[in-house]
């Protein structure tokens, strides 16, 4: 009977999988390290032997969070809408519906304040969604500009749970409409 304990690139992609929702609601913490090693079924240690350190564990996530956008990108452009930007951006709000994302992405912008590293691999972050963006749609800058802006939009309203039925623009418009007097 074969060995039924997982390999190291399994467990290094079921660790990423969970830490990318863990950092995402804790951060970079050693209490996040300690919850993604319960919830994989490993010791700290171990967590620490994949990846190198936390950061590179969280490297590690953010990493995957850029994978998974790029891929819904390029799935949704590869259905051939008439409205690539749209298609898109519908495909990213269904990616981000369930917080792990918008989580990772508010929790490294905060990280990238105070540490270049995390910076810098934002910026390649953006740089590559940007440059996948620009090559299914053949969009100009200024256009791949307001693309980024509004999946930016679609993170923050969704972090603080506005209701993004009907886009992002109709969430502003009701969030506009709570604050009017009646």
């Amino acid at each position: 009977m074969g060995d039924s304990r997982s390999t190291a690139p399994r467990r290094r992609e079921h660790a990423v999988a969970v830490g990318m929702r863990v950092f995402a609601d804790q951060g970079l913490t050693t209490g996040a390290i300690q919850r993604v090693a319960e919830e994989i079924g490993v010791s700290q240690s171990y967590v620490f032997r994949l990846f190198g350190s936390k950061l590179a564990f969280f490297l590690a996530c953010l990493d995957e969070m850029e994978a998974r956008v790029t891929a819904v990108f390029g799935a949704t452009a590869a259905a051939e809408s008439a409205e690539p930007f749209e298609a898109m951006g519908a495909g990213f709000r269904e990616l981000v519906a369930d917080g792990t994302i918008s989580g990772l992405w508010l929790q490294a912008s905060a990280l990238a304040r105070g540490d270049e590293e995390v910076a810098a691999r934002c910026r390649s972050l953006i740089t590559a969604v940007l440059t996948e963006a620009g090559r299914l749609t053949g969009a100009p800058p200024p256009a791949l500009a307001a693309f980024l802006a509004d999946g930016a939009l679609v993170m923050l309203l969704q972090a603080v749970g506005a209701d993004l039925t009907g886009g992002s623009r109709a969430a502003v418009v009701r969030l506009l409409d709570e604050t009017r007097p009646s």
